[in-house]
């Protein structure tokens, strides 16, 4: 007899990224790894207001979702951030009617393909939709944890997001109401794991979704194999920082080391790989340190040129970065961290790389000095690194653990 194959399906709400940005710098592979290799039979990617960070070029900022099939087995939807163009002049109620729009889009798609499992990104706005639509349609939701919002918060001492929440206790009220009637509770890391127990998960629902098997391939190539980009014109030793350009990312901090490791004799560059809305505040205090000539801004840029770049650099600094430095320590780089979020898992001073006190960047500059100086040592971090993330950090494993954590929740249902 032969065996009838489960038919499975996920919808994924999320705003990490638009689909243009996906397109722009190749990051499939972020969305593509949702199917967990033919676990599930289609996934469903929902930005639900994504034309708030999209281009005009790209897409109208108002009207119904757009559709994009990347393949046969993953569609992405982008929401707006307005249903009508008329309603312009009342953004609120325009942003209000768009969002019941894309709710009614996705119940949809889960009522007439028969949707196992909602996931959703984090445990604010997009975790709420997630309740709301669990409840509505009774197909259990879990929650991805990727931050730990309230050391964000107070690093920034700022709302993770203004635009719809009007104070700190508001978001905080949140994630304790979404945390604690999630199905599962998924922390991208130890620390963000726990920050959502203390916000209100149960442990016994919770468990760790690692970012290994969403990294692109081109990060586990051997570092020795690699080679650097086409038209790269730097022929000077260089630091290296990718970040988003904003202010919990601590950016400003790798300028300030450069500042000292150059004052030192060492006459290296900085490469800051990311965009945000920080940079013309780092361009600035890269005039005021007066080393804006030895700081180059790369912008964005795609997963194989960063791939390509990574082994090449003299040492890269982490201030505060989340799978940037997993793809760090996967290129065999010799890292100087600060102790922040999850940071510590992966960094450890003498095994794998420099791992300094948070926001201390006088520290992270006698570090990197110490990195730059002993190459042989800096060589061995860099080794080590790879090693433990590959070990950490591996694809496979980490796809049959979420398989099962996924079979427990349908099968619970």
């Amino acid at each position: 007899m032969t065996e009838v194959k489960k038919i499975r399906k996920l919808v994924v709400i999320d705003t990490s990224y638009s689909f243009e940005a996906i397109v722009s710098r190749n990051l499939y592979k972020s969305i593509l790894c949702r199917d967990l290799n033919g676990y599930f039979n289609h996934v469903w990617t929902v930005h639900p207001f994504a034309s708030l960070v999209t281009t005009e070029e790209w897409s109208d900022k108002y009207g119904k979702p757009t559709t994009y099939e990347i393949n046969q087995s993953h569609t992405f939807i982008e929401g707006k951030i307005g249903r009508f163009k008329l309603f312009n002049k009342f953004p609120i109620i325009n942003f209000i009617l768009s969002q019941i729009n894309i709710i009614i889009y996705i119940i949809k798609i889960i009522r007439n393909e028969e949707v196992n499992v909602i996931r959703v990104g984090d445990p604010l706005y997009i975790g709420f939709l997630g309740f709301l639509i669990s409840k509505i349609t009774g197909v259990p939701f879990l929650v991805r944890v990727g931050a730990n919002n309230e050391k964000i918060r107070q690093t920034t001492n700022k709302r993770i997001m203004p635009r719809l929440f009007k104070s700190m206790n508001q978001e905080r009220w949140m994630e304790k109401f979404v945390l604690k009637r999630a199905n599962i509770i998924a922390g991208a890391n130890n620390d963000n794991l726990q920050f959502a127990i203390n916000s209100g998960a149960q442990a016994i629902k919770t468990t760790i979704f690692r970012y290994g098997n969403l990294i692109d391939e081109s990060h586990f190539t051997d570092p020795k194999k690699r080679s650097l980009p086409d038209k790269f014109e730097i022929n000077k030793p260089f630091l290296m920082c990718i970040a988003r350009l904003e202010i919990v990312k601590k950016v400003d901090d790798v300028i300030r080391v450069l500042k000292i490791v150059r004052d030192n004799g060492n006459d290296v560059l900085l490469l800051i790989v990311g965009e945000g809305h920080e940079r013309e505040k780092l361009e600035q205090l890269a005039i005021n340190l007066n080393v804006n000539e030895m700081v180059i801004f790369c912008g964005n840029k795609d997963q194989k040129w960063i791939s390509s770049i990574i082994p090449y650099a003299e040492v890269i600094l982490s201030p505060h970065t989340g799978r940037a430095l997993t793809e760090a320590a996967l290129g065999g780089a010799a890292i100087c961290a600060y102790d922040v979020d999850w940071q510590s898992e992966l960094i450890e001073t003498g095994i794998s790389g420099e791992l300094v006190p948070f926001e201390n960047y006088t520290q992270m500059a006698k570090s990197t000095l110490k990195l730059l100086e002993h190459r042989d040592y800096a060589k061995k971090m860099g080794d080590c690194a790879r090693e433990k993330t590959l070990l950490m950090m591996n694809p496979e494993v980490l796809n049959n653990h979420e398989v099962k954590i996924y079979e427990k929740l349908i099968s619970s249902k």
